[in-house]
């Protein structure tokens, strides 16, 4: 949601960005911001969600972005944000509330003050379904919201929208890694993992160390858990890097391996790079079966990649010229500014 928050402000609006966590920390030197959100815990709130609901539990786990699966956990996380957002709500005066899938306590903000809404997908997926399971979840009936914006690429998926391009964004990595800005000889594949993963055990990991020293390309591992740092040696085409910034380091890469979570996905599309996700909880099944069907990508559980998978990557040119066709698809979609402008005439002066 970034860069069109930032265009909104470079060119005159007021923007106040209301969310919570390291966000509210890190944001600070790009927007105002104000802290709504206490601090979350997700596996004890998917406890709290769950425990009675255990069909709705499989159905979050089949990872195919279940709307009212999902919409039980975020219902226990939107519900202590609204009346924080009400009450910054009549106290700022929006003109115009833009929010996320996963944030409907943003539209119960907007209709407390009368803002037209605008619901800003940042996924795959349908974020309309989530917001209004969620509202359904919470006990509250107001309309999803005046607009949508979409960012999925046509070709992938249809999510009904105003169509928007979608543009990497992230704060500076704190340490530049400057080999990562040139090519190598043999292909580049980066591995990323979840940042909602903590520091042990991963099968992804786990299958990429297995498998590495039978192919014939480079292996760059950003943000390795614990038992990988700690690894005494790892293969001869293994590295490791820390925090990463996507944008910046995939158009010197061939190809990416990652968990199958939104950002990472767009991140290789927009480079136009083929890639494995791997199906997992959430929405991360969806995205991986969208990436196969399109054939800009493979969907391989995590335990189950091999060297056969690892080489059909980085040497398969249909997966490459797909990856590159929705590149080029991305680039042709409404750029935020454009996207903005078309927001001024939800607003009334």
């Amino acid at each position: 949601m970034m860069p069109l928050a930032l265009h909104l402000q470079s060119t005159g609006n007021e923007v106040l960005l209301a969310t919570g966590g390291d966000a509210a920390t890190a944001l600070r030197t790009e927007l105002a911001v104000e802290s709504v959100a206490p601090a979350v815990n997700l596996a004890r709130s998917s406890v709290r969600a769950y425990l009675l609901h255990p069909q709705a539990a499989l159905r979050s786990l089949s990872g195919m972005a279940d709307a009212r699966a999902g919409a039980r956990l975020f219902a226990h996380i939107n519900r202590p944000m609204s009346a924080p957002l009400i009450a910054l709500a009549r106290r700022y005066r929006p003109d115009l509330v833009i929010h996320e899938p996963f944030a409907a306590s943003g539209a119960i903000a907007a209709a407390a003050v009368g803002a037209p809404t605008v619901l800003h997908n940042i996924a795959l997926d349908r974020g309309d379904d989530i917001v209004r399971e969620t509202l359904q979840a919470l006990g509250v009936r107001i309309p999803v919201s005046t607009a949508v914006l979409s960012v999925a690429p046509p070709s992938l998926v249809a999510v009904p929208g105003w169509p928007m391009r979608y543009v990497p964004y992230s704060l500076p990595a704190p340490d530049s890694v400057d080999w990562l800005h040139s090519r190598t000889a043999r292909p580049r594949v980066l591995v990323t993992r979840s940042t909602m993963l903590g520091d042990g055990p991963d099968a992804m990991l786990t299958s990429l160390i297995r498998a590495a020293p039978q192919v014939d390309a480079e292996f760059v591992v950003v943000r390795p858990n614990r038992p990988l740092e700690r690894a005494r040696k790892l293969p001869d085409n293994v590295r490791t890097v820390g925090w990463t910034v996507l944008g910046d380091v995939l158009p010197y890469c061939a190809a990416m391996l990652d968990h199958g979570g939104a950002g990472s996905i767009y991140a290789a599309l927009v480079a136009g790079i083929p890639q494995i996700a791997t199906p997992a909880p959430g929405d991360r099944t969806w995205n991986a079966n969208l990436l196969a069907a399109s054939r800009t990508g493979l969907a391989i559980p995590a335990k189950r990649i091999t060297h056969q998978h690892l080489t059909t990557l980085v040497t398969d040119t249909t997966l490459a010229a797909n990856a590159r066709r929705v590149a080029a698809e991305i680039a042709t979609m409404p750029a935020p500014a454009t996207v903005a402008a078309r927001l001024h005439g939800l607003v009334g002066h």
